[in-house]
């Protein structure tokens, strides 16, 4: 999530708002609408308080952010900033839109942070990436339905291999 892995993540030093539109459109926006809709078909009134689909958020950002970058070099390097604390900044916009109070959003962040390094380290979400590919391609190509239903699919992928995973470790 964060560039810098010694560095603990401030909600206070992320601006949801610096995201400019097409960041947004094209990174943030489309694994936000995907994670929000699994969440509540899950169940979850709320997308912060379903910790799996909250790590697809993350890992849905963090490869759409990479695609971008393969895809727009120029214009990725123009908001490198921007890109690299993407998956954060959604984050911290999901927690705000809870009304959660700064030092609950750290801690939150923090603990995501530590959760995706471990899924991360166990290969435990691999399964969504190709989902994930897709949708870059389909946002490339300005097929925003298309890409929402593969990023439904890569959201689905990644908490049932989450869930998979948890059940295997507990």
């Amino acid at each position: 999530m964060s560039s810098d892995k010694n560095t603990p993540l401030d909600p206070e030093a992320i601006d949801p708002e610096s995201l400019d539109r097409a960041t947004y459109n094209r990174v943030v926006g489309p694994a936000l609408q995907a994670a929000a809709e699994t969440a509540a078909k899950r169940g979850h009134k709320h997308l912060f308080d379903d910790m799996a689909a909250m790590l697809a958020l993350v890992e849905m950002v963090t490869r759409l952010a990479d695609l971008y970058r393969a895809h727009d070099p120029q214009a990725a390097a123009e908001k490198a900033t921007l890109i690299d604390n993407a998956a954060t900044a959604a984050c911290v916009m999901v927690f705000q839109e809870a009304e959660l109070p700064p030092e609950a959003i750290g801690q939150c962040l923090a603990a995501l942070e530590t959760a995706y390094e471990q899924i991360q380290a166990q290969s435990v979400i691999e399964p969504g990436r190709r989902y994930i590919a897709m949708a870059g391609s389909h946002l490339d190509d300005q097929e925003r339905e298309d890409a929402r239903h593969c990023l439904i699919q890569a959201s689905e992928h990644i908490i049932a291999a989450i869930e998979a995973w948890r059940g295997e470790s507990h």
